[in-house]
Parts: C-alpha cells; structure tokens; sequence
C-alpha cells in the first residue's frame, strides 16, 4: 500500500494529465457524432489488425502438428497403395491366404538435423530401431528421394543424404525405362549425374528420372529429378545432368521405407553369388 501511495504522489501530476484527457476524450467523442464515428472505426481497424496478427501467430505455432498429421496422414496412404503390396498368385506358394502381401511399410520421421554444404552430407532422423527403423531403408517425401539409412541407434537414424558423395541410387528415364547409376559429384545442391545411357536413346531436355526398383532399397517410380541437360561422353554414352527435385535446404518431415522382402532378395542373391 506504501508503494502503491509513494507511486501516485510522485507521478500524481502525470496521472491527472491522464484522466482529463481521458475524460476530454470522453465528451468529445459523446457529443460529436463525427467524432464519434471516427473513433469506432479506428478503434475497429486496431483491434482487426492486432487480431490478425495474433492469429497469424497461433497458425504459426500450430504448423508443426499440421506438419506432422500430414506427414502420418501420407504414411497411412503410401501403406495402402498397391504398389506397397505384392502379388500372390496360387503358384508363388502365399503364406497367407490373400490376394496381395505387403511388400512395403512407410513410416515417418522428422528431420531433426540437415547438412547440404559438405561433400559427405547426412541427415539425421528423430527415430530410431525402438521405431522399427534399419540401416539400408529408403528414405523420401513428396517431393522425391531423400537417402538411404545408414545407421540406427535406439530413437535416432543417420541418413546418408542424396547429397553425399558415397550416394548412388539405380535411376530411370521414365519415358523409355532405360536405367543407369544417379549420383552427386559434389559440386551443385541442385544436381546429380545419370550415367551408362547408351547413345541410342531418345531423351530430351525435361524428361523425367525415376527410380528403377533395382537394388531392392528404393521402391521402383519415386522421382528423382528431370533432365536438365546432357552429353555423349566417350561417344557411346551420355552423361545426363538431373535436376533434382527435392530442395535439400528444407527437408521437414520424411518417409522411411522398409523393404519387407530385402532380407529374402538378399539371401538370394548371395547364394547366386557363390
């Protein structure tokens, strides 16, 4: 109270200034119809202005739920899709007594950590193992390919980035399904490099690169990028310069594929090998 009192003695002048002005304000706007009407619909500007403002701010806030429901929303969508599934037919032997198998299972991550300006650029995703999540799984999101894992600890993934000088992922002129090796040489955020295209091919500037299925990471169809331009090197191949389609500067929100079967391929291969 003694403070309070000590407050308005030594700004009492300032405080009195402020209530006639106040009550000034009061009759002026009370007796003037102009006035009046001025008032209101300033007032009404201020406050329209100050409640955008602060709604703009709580969207703000709330993008990182809508990112992620949008994120677990594609999720469920790519775990539906046909192409996520294999077909049984009565002479593959099904283990299961439908029509179609899961071959694939997407699950979602967030970026958490990205580098773009290093020769050997990696990602890091906030889930790991406890997740369901294993080195060698593909890593995309809307916009295209994102990299492959490469290790996993308990809540947390490493990603080996598109970007990264040791990536390279099987890729396909979409067209004309002719495929080669896609890899970054380290130079261009922008860009990578589409090999072993014999020079017979037709392509041309803007077709698209897809992935080809082959390698038993990524699955066959996801974008990679567009031609941007292209050259015949060594005179029996071309050297393709894509486009990539994802801006590595803004990775968000991703989708990690396990490859349901890749054990079995493997497997499979390696035995082939021998």
């Amino acid at each position: 109270m003694k403070n309070l009192l000590r407050f308005i003695f030594r700004h009492h002048f300032l405080i009195l200034f402020l209530l006639i002005e106040s009550f000034s304000l009061f009759l002026l706007f009370s007796a003037n119809p102009y006035q009046k009407v001025l008032f209101y619909t300033l007032s009404h500007q201020v406050s329209g202005r100050l409640s955008t403002r602060i709604e703009n701010f709580k969207d703000y806030l709330s993008l990182h739920n809508e990112n992620h429901k949008l994120a677990e929303e594609n999720a469920r969508l790519y775990n539906r899709l046909r192409s996520s599934f294999r077909l049984n037919t009565p002479d593959s032997a099904p283990v299961i007594d439908t029509l179609y198998s899961r071959r694939y299972l997407y699950l979602t991550a967030r970026v958490i950590n990205n580098t773009v300006n290093k020769q050997f650029n990696y990602i890091t995703l906030d889930r790991g193992s406890s997740s369901g999540i294993e080195p060698d799984m593909a890593v995309i999101n809307s916009d295209g390919i994102v990299g492959i894992v490469k290790s996993v600890s308990g809540n947390y993934s490493g990603v080996l980035s598109v970007l990264n000088r040791g990536f390279t992922v099987s890729g396909k002129i979409r067209k004309n399904g002719y495929y080669g090796p896609v890899s970054w040489s380290g130079k261009n955020t922008g860009f990578a490099t589409l090999i072993d295209i014999p020079h017979h091919v037709a392509i041309a500037k803007g077709d698209t690169i897809v992935t080809s299925g082959f390698g038993g990471v990524f699955p066959e169809g996801y974008l990679i990028g567009i031609i941007e331009d292209f050259r015949l090197k060594g005179g029996n191949y071309y050297e393709i310069n894509v486009r990539l389609s994802n801006d590595f500067r803004k990775l968000s929100y991703v989708q990690v594929i396990k490859n349901i079967t890749r054990q079995e391929i493997d497997s499979l291969e390696t035995r082939v090998a021998q």
